[in-house]
């Protein structure tokens, strides 16, 4: 199944609201994933739909989908050396 579209399915948009992938994704809190946001040190891009404090900030569903796709493929990498087989 292709990533994205089983995150459009879930999600039921092609944006959400960093703090509700944050833990799950990300293994961190709203409050630090703001954060990091704000300097720009998050791993994918985010943003806000208009320049207000109170505006959520977002993620683009297929950003997110690239990120998990990249992850997969690095830690099968890392399987198949530490498994001594070609990835």
């Amino acid at each position: 199944m292709n990533t994205q579209f089983a995150l459009l399915a879930r999600f039921e948009s092609p944006t959400v609201a960093l703090k509700e992938i944050c833990i799950e994704f990300f293994g961190i809190q709203p409050k630090t994933a703001e954060a990091q946001a704000k300097c720009g040190e998050f791993p994918i891009p985010t943003f806000k739909m208009r320049q207000s404090e109170r505006s959520p900030t977002l993620v683009h569903i297929e950003d997110l989908a690239k990120h998990i796709d990249a992850q997969l493929t690095k830690a099968r990498k890392e399987w198949a050396s530490v498994n001594g087989r070609a990835a």
